[in-house]
Parts: structure tokens; C-alpha cells; sequence
């Protein structure tokens, strides 16, 4: 499920300077940005750019770079460039306060009380990555790739762009272009909501696609419960439904076994956990 959010509330200039902030990342030199290189895939401070990886038995050419920053409940930043701790502070600061407020209407609408996610996730210690994604103009963008096929392991991620299309959502085997108005911010249900529900909110499988002509830079937040949360569907929907249709699963676990591409005979973390009917 993935939705498109307008008159949410955030203020034009917050996005701006965050893109701005961004920007002037990517620009540092090449030294200065090499001290935040991943050592490991925990690593809450990390950059990186270009590469190949393997993913479910493809491989990929990724023309990117990327800022991964764990922002809570600890807050992790660059030193530089400077306009960066501040904007972002308060740029995440503000996407927690819009995703509770939408994950209190989903509640509501799977009939649940409003406070019920907040208080069974322990989403007051919610964990928040955000990530910046930059890609250049690809000289040959049908031979690589921005990212590959996937899906968020958290609640809701919350993406805006500079206006470049890039952004790719897959249907019944099918992929689509997602066009969003300027300034909306747009909303992907990930894994932990799926197990959640139930199965009620699917998580979103998507892709970043290149063009020859322009920069796309992306704007990500994920949030999802408190890393402590041993998250399985919520005992009133399986009532309901007669069954459980997922394991349960601590989040921290479920974060570095996404992170160290778990994967059973080409099946994604997702699919490892749904329980099959006889």
C-alpha cells in the first residue's frame, strides 16, 4: 500500500533544507565522507556509493550515493556539513509526529483503540532511520540500477524528492511509475505493519530507476516500533481472523537479518515469516 500525503502539515522550507543539507553531504569531498564507510551493516552513522550487489540471485549495478543515519531514539549525524544536525533534528522530529498521527487512523480503521499501536510497539522509543539517496544522471540507465526490488522492514516510510521521477512500485507482477504532486510527501507500508494487521496492510515492493538527464535525490524516514518490540499480528485482528498469519519476531533481529540479506531459497525475510495454511 502506498499513499500520497498532502496538507500534511510539514512546511515547505523544512524540505528544503533538508534537501539542502543533503546536497552539500554528497558534495564533500571524497575524504571527509570516508570516515562514515560502513565497517559493518549496524553501523548508525554510514555512507557509500556506487557498487554491485547481489539480491535473490540478481545482480545489480546500484548508481547512487546514500546517508544512513540511525536519528532514534539516539540521534546520529555527520559533524559536517554543519547545516545538517539541525535541519535534520527537526525535520525528524516532525515525520515521528506525522507518522504516530497516521498510524493512530490505522488503528482506528482496523478497529483497534487509537492508542493501541503506540502502547503495544512502544512507539515513544519508536526506531527511526534516515537515509539521503543521490543519483546522478546514469550515461546507460537501462544497465544499472538506483535500488533494487524491496521492501521497508518498519511501520510506514516516508519519502519526498527534488521532482525528478524515480520512483517504482510493483503491481501483479507489474512495475509502475509513482508520480507525486510538489511537495506531498509519500507513504510506504512496510513489513512490520503487514505482520501487524495481519496481512490487512500489504508492504510495499518498489525500486529507484535512473534517468540520462537529471539528479534525483530522495528524502527517507522509516519508522518502526521500539527495537525491544517482539512484534507478531496483534491478538485482537488474530481473534478476528481465526489465526495468526505471521511469526512473531524481536524488530532488532528482524532489522540485521534484512540487513544481512537473509534469504530461504529466494525468499525474502517477509515471506519467511507468513504461516501457510495445510
Amino acid at each position: 500500500m502506498i499513499s500520497q500525503l498532502v496538507n500534511h502539515g510539514i512546511p515547505e522550507n523544512d524540505m528544503e533544507a533538508m534537501f539542502e543539507a543533503a546536497s552539500e553531504f554528497f558534495n564533500m569531498p571524497a575524504e571527509e565522507k570516508r570516515q562514515y564507510e560502513p565497517k559493518n551493516a549496524s553501523d548508525p552513522i554510514k555512507c557509500g556509493n556506487f557498487n554491485v550487489t547481489d539480491t535473490s540471485n540478481q545482480t545489480f549495478t546500484l548508481w547512487r550515493d546514500y546517508l544512513k543515519l540511525y536519528v532514534h531514539p539516539e540521534f546520529h549525524c555527520p559533524l559536517k556539513p554543519e547545516i545538517l544536525r539541525e535541519a535534520l533534528l527537526n525535520y525528524s522530529v516532525k515525520m515521528r509526529k506525522l507518522a504516530g498521527a497516521l498510524l493512530e487512523a490505522i488503528s482506528e480503521t482496523m478497529g483497534l483503540e487509537k492508542s493501541y499501536m503506540e502502547e503495544t510497539l512502544n512507539l515513544e522509543s519508536m526506531f527511526q532511520l534516515f537515509a539521503a539517496n543521490f543519483y546522478p544522471p546514469c550515461p546507460q540507465p537501462d544497465h544499472a540500477i538506483g535500488i533494487p526490488p524491496h521492501t521497508d522492514h518498519g511501520l510506514l516510510t516516508l519519502l519526498i524528492h527534488n521532482g525528478v521521477a524515480g520512483l517504482q512500485v510493483e503491481h501483479n507482477g507489474e512495475w509502475f511509475h509513482v508520480n507525486s504532486p510538489q511537495n506531498s510527501i509519500l507513504v510506504n507500508t512496510g513489513d512490520q505493519l503487514e505482520i501487524f494487521s495481519n496481512g490487512r496492510c500489504r508492504s510495499v515492493k518498489h525500486r529507484a530507476v535512473l534517468n540520462n538527464e537529471k539528479t534525483r535525490i530522495s528524502i527517507v524516514v522509516a519508522n518502526g516500533p521500539s527495537l525491544n518490540t517482539i512484534l507478531g499480528p496483534a491478538p485482537p485482528l488474530v481473534a478476528r481472523d481465526g489465526r495468526a498469519s505471521y511469526l512473531p519476531m524481536k524488530y532488532e533481529e528482524y532489522i540485521e537479518s534484512q540487513l544481512t540479506k537473509s534469504r530461504v531459497i529466494g525468499k525474502s525475510l517477509l515471506e519467511q515469516m507468513m504461516i501457510r495454511e495445510n
